[in-house]
C-alpha cells in the first residue's frame, strides 16, 4: 500500500486557489500528501500558483490531461466549472487517478451515478466538495440531533444568501444548492421524499437568481431553505426546532445557540473552529492511504444531485415531485 499522495489540482481560478494553498500547506505539514501538478486554462491562474503558491513552473499546465497521464499523479481534486465536472472526473477514473470533485458532481442524476459506477468498479475512491461535512458547527448539531437533544424535530429553515453577480451560465439551485440539501442529509441522515421549488431571474432572463424550497421527510419533518445572490450580507445559518429546545448555526463563523422552549433562555455551545478546507483535503488522502471511512462519498453526491433535480422540475412544473434518489 502507498504511504503517500501526489495530487494535482485542475482548475485554479478563485476557489481552487483556496483549494491548492491548503494542499501546499499540508504537503508542508505532513509527509503523506505531495502537489503533483496545478492544471488551468488562464495564464495569469497559473502565474499566480507560481508567485504566490511557490509551485514550480515544470509542475503547471494548461491541458488537464497531462496530470491525467503523469505516473507521479495519484489523484485529482477538480474545482473546474460545473458543466465540466462530469467529462474530466470520468476521464480522471478511467486514467485510475482517485478524485476530490467539487459539487455538483455532475448536472443531471444519471451522470453522476455513472461516475460513482466507474469508481467502484476500479476500486478507486471517489469524494465530493461538500465543504460543510468538515464544519465543527455542524458536526455538533448532527451529533446533539442525533442524541434528541432538541427533542423531536418540528422542522429546520435554511438561509443561503449573499449579494454578489451571477455567475455566468449558472442558476443558483445547482450552484449555490448542494450546500443546503447536502447540510439536511448531514444533520438527518435521510433524503427528502418530496420537494417543491420556487425562482425567479430578476437581473437577467433566465437562471434563478433567487430560490426558495421546501422539502418533506418522514414523520412529518418539514425543512425551508432560500437561496439568494440578491440580498445583502452573505448568510449561511440553519435553525433547527425542536419540541425541546430550537438552535441556530451560524455556519460561517461555526457558532451554535440553544434556545429553551420551556423559560425562553438562550445560550451558546462552545465550538472549536476548525478549516474545513484543511480538513477536506487530509480527509481525502487518508481516506485514500485506506486509513478512514470516507466522510463524503460519491454516492452522496450522486443523490444531492437528484434532489436538485427535483427541485428544478419542481419549479419548472410548478408543482410538489415525489424524489427518486436513482439508487
Amino acid at each position: 500500500m502507498k504511504d503517500k499522495v501526489n495530487v494535482a489540482v485542475i482548475g485554479a481560478g478563485y476557489w481552487g486557489k483556496k483549494i491548492l494553498a491548503e494542499y501546499v500547506n499540508l504537503a508542508e505539514t505532513v509527509p503523506y500528501v505531495g502537489v503533483s501538478m496545478v492544471c488551468d486554462v488562464a495564464d495569469e491562474n497559473l502565474a499566480y500558483c507560481h508567485d504566490r503558491l511557490n509551485i514550480p513552473k515544470d509542475r503547471l499546465g494548461r491541458d488537464y490531461e497531462e496530470a491525467l497521464c503523469s505516473e507521479e499523479v495519484d489523484a485529482v481534486h477538480i474545482c473546474t466549472p460545473n458543466e465540466t465536472h462530469h467529462q474530466i472526473c470520468m476521464e480522471a477514473l478511467k486514467a485510475n487517478k482517485h478524485v476530490l470533485l467539487e459539487k455538483p458532481m455532475a448536472m443531471k442524476a444519471t451522470q453522476a451515478w455513472e461516475l460513482v459506477g466507474t469508481a467502484n468498479s476500479r476500486e478507486l475512491c471517489l469524494q465530493v466538495g461538500h465543504i460543510f461535512r468538515f464544519n465543527n458547527a455542524l458536526k455538533l448539531m448532527q451529533d446533539l440531533i442525533a442524541k434528541e437533544y432538541l427533542g423531536k424535530l418540528y422542522y429546520l429553515k435554511l438561509q443561503w444568501t449573499t449579494l454578489m453577480p451571477s455567475p455566468l451560465n449558472r442558476d443558483i439551485i445547482f450552484d449555490l444548492g448542494p450546500h443546503p440539501v447536502d447540510i439536511l442529509n448531514y444533520l438527518l441522515n435521510k433524503w427528502p421524499s418530496k420537494v417543491a421549488c420556487k425562482g425567479r431571474a430578476y437581473r437577467r432572463a433566465e437562471l434563478e437568481e433567487l430560490a426558495y424550497m421546501t422539502m418533506e421527510f418522514e414523520n412529518h419533518l418539514m425543512a425551508h431553505v432560500e437561496l439568494s445572490w440578491l440580498q445583502p450580507g452573505k448568510i449561511r445559518e440553519a435553525t433547527i426546532i425542536g419540541t425541546e429546545r430550537s438552535a441556530t448555526v451560524d455556519c460561517i463563523n461555526q457558532l451554535v445557540r440553544i434556545y429553551e422552549n420551556s423559560n425562553g433562555e438562550s445560550f451558546s455551545l462552545d465550538v472549536k473552529c476548525n478549516n474545513t478546507i484543511a480538513d477536506e483535503t487530509n480527509h481525502f488522502a487518508v481516506s485514500i492511504l485506506g486509513k478512514e471511512n470516507s466522510n463524503n462519498p460519491g454516492p452522496v453526491g450522486a443523490r444531492n444531485v437528484a434532489v436538485l433535480e427535483k427541485l428544478k422540475e419542481s419549479m419548472e412544473q410548478e408543482r410538489t415531485l415525489d424524489v427518486n434518489l436513482g439508487n
